[in-house]
């Protein structure tokens, strides 16, 4: 079995990407989908509509786990979805070595 690269709490090991995360979220978020094979814009959308967003944060959050071999139920990445979703995409971010750094 995996385990996750960072613990949940491990959110502010990397400052740029807890600050991008913290005021938009959807750009960590679909990049986060993208590299499960998911479509970067509709789910950065997707990840800011109330009461929907926790379900596909849910979604891909399973991918995720998935992808790496971690064994995590579906209550507990369900609870992370919705009440936790900063730390929880921040934590899937640095599992799947997704860089959020914008390039201009």
């Amino acid at each position: 079995m995996g385990e996750w690269k960072i613990p949940l709490w491990g959110c502010f090991d990397d400052i740029g990407a807890c600050l991008i995360t913290y005021f938009v979220p959807c750009w960590t978020f679909g990049k986060v989908a993208e590299s499960v094979g998911e479509d970067c814009l509709i789910y950065g959308i997707l990840g800011i509509v109330p009461i929907v967003y926790g379900y596909f944060r849910f979604l891909v959050r399973k991918k995720v786990a998935s992808k790496a071999g971690i064994d995590e139920s579906d209550l507990v990445a369900l609870l992370i979805s919705y009440c936790l979703p900063l730390c929880g995409n921040l934590q899937e971010r640095k599992q799947q070595g997704v860089d959020v750094m914008p390039r201009f």
